[in-house]
Order: structure tokens, then sequence, then C-alpha cells
């Protein structure tokens, strides 16, 4: 009886074990998806900060156009507006990575087992 009591003592402790380090792991996992979700947030308010830099430079663009002595702001406008495309494209695409990013973490997560909470972001733009 004592042996089997030891046993089951031993047996309790291994689950204890076990129950703790799948707590840990689902942590560690909820850590990781909540920082890719702060980056996220983050990249998606930097790519709203830009098409609302691009639509205010294109109004611009429209009102300098209609004066016709207004060609050396409309070049520097139109400059201005490329750069502006060119950093709405390489926000979109880290946007894009991070979501993939994300996407790879859950997937981890339920192939690791334990708990999973699903993490759905949708997508807000300026306009």
């Amino acid at each position: 009886v004592e042996r089997l009591t030891q046993e089951v003592l031993v047996l309790r402790e291994k689950v204890a074990i076990a129950e703790s380090q799948v707590q840990e792991a689902t942590g560690n996992r909820r850590q990781q998806l909540l920082l890719m979700l702060e980056g996220l947030v983050a990249e998606r308010n930097r790519l709203n900060e830009a098409l609302q830099a691009e639509r205010q430079l294109y109004s611009s663009l429209v009102k300098f156009h209609m004066h016709p002595d207004s060609a050396a702001r409309d070049h520097t406008l139109q400059v201005e507006l490329e750069g502006v495309q060119e950093l709405r494209g390489q926000l979109e695409e880290a946007l894009g990575r991070s979501l993939e990013r994300l996407s790879r973490l859950e997937t981890q997560g339920t192939l690791g087992g334990g708990e999973q909470e699903r993490v759905r972001v949708l997508p807000q733009h300026a306009f």
C-alpha cells in the first residue's frame, strides 16, 4: 500500500509538472501573439498616416494643378506624392509580413496543442 501510495504521489507530481509546462508554453505563445499584435497595430497606424499624407498631397496637387503658374510647386508635389506612395507600399509589405508571422504563430500554437487564442485583425484604412 505504501509503495502504491508513493507511486501515486510521484505520478501526481509528474502530472503537475506537465500541466505547469503547458501553462507556461501557453503563456509564452500568448505573449508572442500580443507582441506581434502590438507591432501590427503600430504598422497599421503608420500606414494610415501615410495614406492620409498621400490624400492631402493629392488634394494639394489637384488644387495647384488648376493654377498654370504653379509648375514648380506642381513638380514638387508630384515628387512628394511619389515618395508617399512608395512609403505606403513599403508599409503595406511590412503589414503583410506581420500578418503572415501572426498567422504562423497561431498555426504553431494550434499544432503545439493546448489552449489556443484566435486573434483577428481587421484592416482599417484612412479612407
